[in-house]
């Protein structure tokens, strides 16, 4: 497993035994203010973690298939037309 898969699953690892331990809190009366506002920020990181994952992904699935692509394109119209189809394909 890649190092950001891994803080991610830490991450919400976290985020959901802080949020337990909130709910767990109240319920038995205790103040929790404290507890409350980490599972909160934690949540925060996980969306960006979140989205960084995501955006790191798409990115890579998109190199991987464009190479797939254009090694068959190169063959077939020449590495030309092929560079020139990457630079569109691969634009961000």
């Amino acid at each position: 497993m890649e190092f950001s898969k891994k803080m991610l699953v830490l991450h919400i690892f976290i985020s959901v035994v802080l949020c337990g331990i909130t709910v767990a809190g109240t319920l038995r009366g205790w103040d929790v203010t404290a507890i409350a506002v980490l599972a909160g920020t934690s949540l925060v990181t996980d969306g960006t973690w979140g989205g960084f994952y995501l955006w790191k992904s798409k990115n890579e699935n998109r190199a991987k298939y464009a190479q797939r692509f254009l090694n068959r394109f190169a063959d077939k119209y020449g590495a030309d037309i092929a560079l020139r189809a990457a630079e569109i394909v691969l634009k961000d």
